[in-house]
């Protein structure tokens, strides 16, 4: 099975590229699915693109005279777009917002997307993410020969070094990113020459050099002066805008729809606005260990909304086992394998060819104020970063680089969203880009823009969020909400004291499991887990041989921290013997 993910990839040069470059070869195949491949050489560029076969309509690799435009991904109001500007493909419709914006083009376009577009006479190149780069794009650039290589994968991008003869190197940065925060933060890679195009920015080569422009940052300010009413009535209006536009995505190209489905209030929402505005045929999936409330209230949804339910069973923790180096591979060992193991492993049971975008509720919470830390926004400081990290044995590590004063964001807020969310559950969510494309309404930018303006007094603890639903989902209000035991239609202040008691009550009884994947209780109960992954862990500790630093930190966070945290250790190790960086 391919370990590898779909994505585009190119190289620009000053000088003359001596032999023919496909990059494509880099990219594997996952079994039973169907790929759209292109590659084109100049005389000194080379550009490629290894793409699922779906949504073709959104992603082009079309040659004209003067320029290579290419596309990935979805671009969700394509089609108001062609209509608006009276052309009938793609590619058209860039050269003509290009001509008429130049680079801001970009800011008209919604969805999930990476773009490149090529000037053959001038040798001129511009690489473009969307406003959140949720199609993520990594470079190397060479001032010295002036080449650029980027790609969609890491792993691209450095078989494209080496073609080229320069060498890739372990970031030491990066690796106790992944060994605390569980993924990256802001530009850092595993590989010390590579970095990622931020959110929002296009990256421009010309004249040999490169640059970043950004086009687009999320911002607090200013804050919205309406009355709450009048906040969640809009709310309501974009949201549903939100949902409308992703799931006639599906309908543009004849396909069902797919969701996620949980105890939780997000994918609830996302399903429930999508039943509202009159969208059917919807197979919902949900996972985690069997019989907890993820499962039962998911169910129960399904069968009182006459939904398809697919269910797919976490028990004992073995899923861990399966199909790590796939895993890694999917987002190159960026985030710690763990968080997405669950996701993968079901995908891989599910026949998604009839089927459009995976719809999410992703991130849902943190819009609407899960990550507020009171009814005020704050200022960095660096017990934020102890509370964002998964393990904090070796946040001492990060003062060597990482300074709290130098992120450059407003607050703790937009400081947690750009760097857990777009670093971390982004990259977490790719491995769906081996079978088709997802999305999600909460992330609609639009949507997100809005929220995040909305005064942190209406968001914290969740509270508009909540009243968003009782006043426009009333019915899905009444399941019960999984992170606190009791239906959203009650107060909120009856909601969080009940999960309180529900909580002390769980630790006084000893409950066998209190989430969807209880990782400790798996460990101390399942000898074969415990016996596997000491197993995977001696048998590749060694790739850090060349770094007795950071293995003896990782023999330390391996033998003293909990499952999760040994997950982190592996994922690192894969993933240096995945990008074959091991040595100095």
């Amino acid at each position: 099975m391919g370990d590898f993910m779909p994505g585009i990839w190119g190289i620009v040069s000053e000088k003359e590229i001596e032999r023919k470059i496909d990059l494509s070869d880099a990219f594997r195949r996952e079994q039973g699915i169907d790929y759209l491949e292109d590659s084109e050489n100049f005389q000194k560029a080379a550009f490629g693109r290894f793409s699922v076969n779906k949504f073709q309509k959104d992603k082009i690799f079309r040659k004209t005279e003067e320029k290579l435009i290419c596309t990935e991904g979805i671009i969700l109001n394509l089609k108001k777009l062609l209509k608006q500007y009276n052309v009938k493909e793609l590619d058209e419709l860039i050269i003509r917002l290009f001509n008429k914006y130049d680079r801001k083009f970009i800011e008209k376009l919604r969805g999930n997307f990476a773009i490149f577009l090529y000037f053959k006479r001038d040798n001129k190149l511009i690489v473009f993410t969307d406003h959140l780069a949720s199609k993520p794009i990594y470079y190397f650039f060479d001032k010295d020969s002036n080449t650029l290589i980027f790609a969609s994968e890491l792993k691209v991008v450095i078989k494209g070094m080496r073609q080229l003869g320069f060498t890739p190197h372990l970031d030491i940065r990066g690796a106790y990113c992944l060994l605390t925060f569980g993924h990256m933060v802001e530009d850092l890679t595993l590989v010390k020459e590579i970095k990622k195009i931020p959110p929002g920015n296009v990256l421009i080569y010309e004249n040999g050099d490169i640059k970043l422009e950004g086009y687009f940052k999320l911002s607090s300010k200013p804050y919205i002066k309406a009355d709450e009413k009048e906040i969640i009535k809009e709310l309501d209006r974009k949201f549903k805008e939100a949902v409308r536009l992703e799931y006639e995505k599906d309908l543009e190209y004849g396909y069902s729809h797919i969701a996620t489905l949980s105890g939780g209030l997000d994918c609830r929402t996302n399903v429930g606005y999508a039943k509202k505005l009159g969208f059917d045929n919807i197979t919902c999936f949900t996972f985690s260990e069997s019989g907890y409330l993820d499962e039962k209230i998911a169910k129960k949804i399904c069968l009182d909304h006459n939904l398809e339910f697919i269910f797919y069973a976490l028990d004992n923790g073995d899923y861990l086992l399966n199909y790590i180096g796939e895993i890694v591979g999917s987002n190159d060992g960026l985030i710690l394998y763990s968080g997405s193991a669950h996701l993968y492993n079901c995908l891989r049971k599910l026949s998604l060819q009839n089927y459009g975008l995976v719809h999410t509720g992703m991130i849902g919470d943190l819009v609407v104020g899960s990550y507020l830390q009171g009814k005020t926004h704050k200022k960095l400081d660096d017990k934020l970063l102890n509370k964002i990290v998964y393990s904090t044995k070796l946040t001492n590590k990060l003062n060597d680089f990482l300074d709290v004063k130098n992120f450059n964001y407003e607050n703790d807020e937009l400081f947690v969203f750009y760097e857990r969310c777009v670093n971390g559950v982004f990259n977490g969510y790719r491995m769906i880009e081996q079978f088709t494309e997802f999305s999600s309404p909460f992330l609609h930018i639009d949507f997100l823009d809005y929220s995040l303006k909305i005064p942190p007094k209406y968001r914290y603890k969740e509270s508009i969020y909540l009243k968003l639903i009782r006043k426009y989902l009333p019915e899905f209000s009444n399941y019960t909400w999984e992170k606190k035991g009791l239906p959203p239609k009650y107060p909120l202040f009856i909601i969080n004291f009940y999960g309180l008691i529900r909580g002390a009550i769980g630790k006084i009884f000893g409950q066998q499991y209190v989430s969807m994947n209880p990782m400790e209780y798996w460990w101390k109960k399942n000898k074969g887990l415990q016996k596997k992954v000491y197993s995977i862990f001696e048998e590749n500790i060694q790739t850090l041989k060349d770094y007795p630093g950071l293995l003896d930190d990782c023999n330390y966070l391996f033998k003293e921290g909990s499952l999760l945290e040994k997950t982190q250790v592996l994922t690192l190790l894969k993933a240096i013997e995945l990008l074959d960086i091991k040595n100095k």
